[in-house]
């Protein structure tokens, strides 16, 4: 089986580079990797809708937190820490791309956002984030008499 590997030598340096700019995993076994993740963010009349791929997280490893204005998303899988120390002894790689994972993108929300009214949901690998504006942020239009 032949597998794809850089051609030049690997430093410090070049990962370091790697993990800022093209998100590409550290080679430790171990290391966390911190990313962004891709998101759309749409105004509608009543209400904007932030859409995030999260392909291959579950409900239970996305938290969604609203603090002073600041939306965050933080997405966690970490399955090596869940493994006891047998199980990792266990398990010889060949080629190891999946890795620990954290996601985590912040937001400051507009001022016509609704606090109370979030809706999230997580279906098939994106995030729906509805978030209603409050109904006194609407333009009112004024005739005149």
């Amino acid at each position: 089986m032949r597998y794809v590997t850089k051609t030049r030598p690997v430093n410090t340096m070049d990962e370091l580079f790697d993990s800022f700019f093209y998100g590409t995993p550290s080679r430790s076994q171990n290391a966390v990797v911190y990313s962004s993740f891709p998101v759309d963010v749409e105004e509608q009349e009543n209400s904007y809708v932030l859409t995030a791929e999260l392909a291959g997280f579950k409900d239970d490893e996305v938290e969604i937190t609203l603090n002073e204005g600041l939306l965050t998303v933080t997405a966690s899988r970490l399955k090596e820490a869940e493994k006891t120390d047998e199980q990792k002894e266990d398990v010889k790689y060949l080629l190891r791309e999946r890795v620990n994972r954290q996601f985590k993108r912040s937001f400051s929300l507009p001022k016509d956002a609704d606090r109370e009214a979030i809706k999230a949901s997580l279906k098939d690998g994106l995030l729906y984030l509805t978030i209603g504006k409050k109904p006194e942020a609407k333009p009112v239009t004024i005739k005149i008499n």
